[in-house]
């Protein structure tokens, strides 16, 4: 914007074209301004922010259909940007405030917890009894349940809180010690049932900490609604450029209408036992699933329910 020569006593004669309340103004009369347009910034809330102003120092029409609602559409595509500002900045604390609740409320689950683990297990070793033995490992047993329906709880807050399941691609990684792990702690917590494993010596890229959840929950499932007195088998292959694990075992078939709801949250079916649990086990699995990239499958026959997981390896 440019200033004309005049004085501010010749400016002062000539008043600007906008409302006679500002037209002798001294401020457009130091300045010279002669035009004048401002528009009102409101945001979605209806406050207001502020103003959309332009000046010059050369008589314009203004008062224009056209003119007017240039400066509308700006003011409102200004108070679009700072509402959506806005809002992330909204969301970043209410992240961050998730984060934190998550955290303290994984902490103060988990800690008591640790503390009856480490006592049960030092009790077990100087058990004088079967029947004391035979306690032990009932509360063990209770105690690692326990544990896995904390992860599979917080997994859910997180997920549905905004989250979302943290998944820590390694590089390529042997799955089978693992996947051993987890069926020799099932074992030991279920002594009466029988697992069996047939699993596979390949490398896959993945979170290993995650896929040894995501056969914690199938196994605890098989366990759960399988028949007591029936074999558990895990199976891992690789079939197609993919990382197949399967968990299959004996007992009532499931209704097809109610496969599709099985990956639900909360979803219990018709256990036959006392043990139901949150209903979140097969929906941890599906979403471990999902964040590999994967895809979960289910069977089920008179003579045998299926579970199979497939990861590309790639």
């Amino acid at each position: 914007m440019q200033r004309n020569s005049r004085t501010p006593a010749d400016r002062g004669r000539r008043p600007c074209r906008c409302r006679p309340l500002y037209a002798k103004h001294h401020t457009p009369a130091f300045y010279g301004l002669q035009s004048y347009i401002s528009m009102p910034i409101l945001l979605k809330d209806g406050s207001f922010f502020g103003t959309l102003c332009a000046i010059d120092t050369k008589p314009q029409k203004l008062n224009t259909p056209e003119t007017i609602g240039m400066f509308k559409l700006f003011a409102e595509l200004i108070a679009f940007h700072l509402d959506a500002h806005q809002r992330l900045d909204q969301e970043r604390q209410a992240s961050e405030l998730r984060e934190q609740f998550i955290a303290v409320l994984g902490h103060d689950l988990r800690n008591p917890l640790a503390s009856l683990d480490a006592g049960t297990r030092m009790l077990q070793r100087s058990a004088a009894d079967d029947k004391t033995k035979s306690v032990l490992t009932l509360m063990r047993s209770s105690i690692s349940r326990m544990s896995g329906l904390i992860d599979n709880v917080l997994d859910f807050a997180r997920g549905r809180m905004g989250g979302g399941f943290a998944i820590e691609h390694a590089d390529r990684v042997p799955l089978r010690p693992v996947l051993e792990h987890v069926i020799a702690e099932l074992n030991m917590a279920h002594p009466d049932r029988r697992i069996s494993a047939n699993l596979t010596d390949a490398m896959v890229r993945c979170d290993e900490g995650r896929i040894g959840q995501l056969l914690s929950n199938l196994l605890s499932n098989a366990l759960t609604h399988g028949a007591e007195d029936g074999e558990i088998r895990v199976r891992s292959e690789i079939i197609d450029d993919h990382f197949a694990l399967s968990v299959c075992n004996a007992g009532d078939p499931i209704p097809q209408e109610k496969i599709a709801e099985l990956f639900k949250p909360f979803f219990r079916g018709e256990p036959n036992s006392g043990q139901q649990g949150l209903g979140l086990g097969l929906y941890i699995v599906a979403e471990i699933t999902k964040a590999h990239n994967g895809t979960l499958s289910v069977t089920s026959t008179p003579e045998e329910t299926c579970f199979t997981v497939k990861i590309p390896l790639q």
